[in-house]
């Protein structure tokens, strides 16, 4: 599976676990401080989506959304 081109038509479950081992060896092999950069990013999007979550937390207890599921 190619990452710039997926075909996900032809994309199978070897492919995936593949492309996601591949994924892994290349996160492994990154440099301690690309690393830290990279969590450094997914705390501030932690950051901003915290209140979102919570406003939505709020609208469920108070039964005030509709969570909807999709399906195909």
């Amino acid at each position: 599976m190619n990452e710039k081109d997926p075909d996900l038509v032809k994309t199978t479950i070897e492919d995936l676990f593949r492309a996601k081992k591949e994924r892994r060896k290349r996160l492994a092999n990154l440099p301690f401080e690309e690393k830290i950069e990279i969590v450094k990013k997914l705390q501030e999007v932690s950051r901003v989506l915290k209140p979102v979550r919570e406003a939505n937390s709020t609208k469920r207890a108070n039964k005030k959304i509709e969570i909807q599921i999709k399906t195909q």
